[in-house]
């Protein structure tokens, strides 16, 4: 945590991976940092997105930004639709309304694909979780540099177990957020990767709310670091100062 004078910045990490991936995004934030990574003790208190939120809620009430990554962008909406003042506004990056394809949502991630890598991920949790941080890299402009940086976070392993790796796949398969994110009155900025090989670009969609707004960062895969993440804080900053906040940050 960092002190100042900013408030607070809430970061929800993703599925299986550490918050702490985020730190490229969220540095040099004037105001103090909560991190929150989906690890074992969190998910075995709640068997939900929803749930993740209230207890996330419960331990942080005051006014805060929050800032969701992937499967974290979920949860940091699910807590803004709880409408408690907590969170006065929402950044998401690689986030989606829903992870999976469906009628209507072409930019999720086909069946097909998703249970090829969920029977992965039961069969052997530690190589198809590799496998999936490789693919977060995939595309981007600085790939082979950022694949070089993922190296102590592939020694770190996952944060959570294989059976709850298991258990946040469910959760990707089931959740599905449209018409939460659609009846939002939450200012919330969404940035997506326009290589992103986990969630494609979803920026067109129609059910944007008039507070929120949909960004492709050019170059980006599904981890915003290098010049993809000072592009990510460049445009945070921006949509803080137009959202009405009060945030003087000085991006790195």
């Amino acid at each position: 945590m960092s002190g100042g004078s900013a408030g607070t910045l809430v970061v929800v990490g993703g599925w299986g991976v550490r918050c702490e991936m985020l730190s490229q995004v969220y540095h040099g934030w004037p105001g103090e940092t909560v991190l929150i990574s989906l690890d074992d003790a969190l998910m075995t208190a709640c068997d939900s997105v929803t749930d993740v939120a209230d207890a996330l809620l419960a331990r942080y009430p005051e006014p805060s930004v929050w800032l969701g990554w992937s499967l974290g962008a979920q949860i940091a909406m699910a807590a803004a639709a709880r409408q408690t003042g907590a969170v006065t506004a929402v950044i998401t990056v690689g986030g989606f309304p829903r992870f999976t394809a469906a009628e209507g949502w072409n930019s999720g991630m086909p069946a097909r694909d998703f249970n090829h890598f969920a029977k992965g991920i039961a069969r052997d949790p530690a190589r198809h979780w590799s496998r999936f941080l490789g693919l977060m890299v995939s595309g981007d402009d600085g790939e082979r540099h950022l694949r070089k940086q993922l190296r102590p976070w592939f020694e770190a392993g996952a944060p959570l177990s294989g059976a709850y790796l298991d258990k946040g796949l469910a959760w990707l398969r089931a959740e599905d957020q449209r018409a939460l994110w659609m009846e939002s009155t939450t200012p919330a900025l969404h940035l997506l990767g326009e290589r992103d090989a986990v969630v494609r670009p979803w920026a067109g969609w129609s059910g944007i709310p008039g507070c929120h707004q949909a960004e492709v960062i050019c170059g980006m895969a599904h981890w915003p670091a290098g010049q993809a993440a000072e592009r990510c804080q460049q445009m945070m900053a921006a949509f803080l100062e137009k959202s009405g906040g009060k945030v003087q940050w000085v991006c790195q």
